[in-house]
């Protein structure tokens, strides 16, 4: 196989290398550190799986995994990240992600991963294939962040990063107006008055 892993921590890419070396040695495993580095590499050779993190610096995640999805549909993508795979494992899986890890994961669990994802299945953890049988089984989920759009949700993560509107429109590309719009669809569907609220919020449901 051709594996890239997306990692802006030299020895997290250090550590993922040496675990898939271990069980798949004949592989040619390539890094990269943000979004651009990760078209740089696509430049060169076409990858059969990426590892990656959703938060790297001077990188949109969202918009980095749309990208490999329109550009590079034959790539499998796990994503292998910090943040709670409750909210983000979800989001990732809908977004076209073939699977979502935590970190904290064991070296077994990342195999386990890799060779189901690489079966052509999608890999959740247990964790979170329970929430996302007990959401369906509800008919929906408990978390009020799941009633966003993705674009919406992509704001809401600037908003409690505590960025501007101005500062989201230019980092998305979008026109203020278009930013504020999201803005108000995001606390009308909350059904929160203003950031300080949203930021609780996402606090809550660990969100940040």
């Amino acid at each position: 196989m051709k594996i890239l892993i997306a990692d802006d921590h030299s020895l997290v890419r250090f550590g993922l290398k040496l675990a898939l070396h271990n069980y798949f040695n004949d592989s040619q495993i390539d890094e990269s550190w943000d979004g651009d580095s990760v078209k740089a590499q696509f430049g060169i050779h076409q990858y059969d799986l990426l590892l990656l993190d959703l938060n790297m610096p001077n990188t949109d995640s969202t918009v980095l995994l749309q990208w490999i999805r329109e550009e590079h549909p034959q790539t499998k993508i796990l994503v292998v990240s910090m943040n709670d795979e409750g909210i983000f494992g979800k989001r990732t899986l809908q977004q076209g992600a073939h699977g979502y890890l935590e970190k904290d994961s064991s070296p077994e669990e990342l195999m386990k991963a890799v060779t189901t994802i690489m079966n052509g299945k999608r890999y959740a953890s247990s964790n979170l294939a329970n929430i996302l049988i007990n959401d369906t089984l509800a008919g929906r989920s408990a978390n009020p962040f799941d009633q966003l759009t993705p674009r919406e949700f992509q704001v809401a993560t600037y908003l409690v990063k505590d960025y501007s509107v101005t500062q989201i429109s230019q980092i998305l590309h979008l026109e203020y107006t278009s930013i504020n719009t999201f803005k108000r669809r995001i606390f009308k569907k909350l059904n929160i008055p203003n950031k300080s609220a949203l930021i609780r919020l996402a606090e809550a449901y660990n969100l940040g």
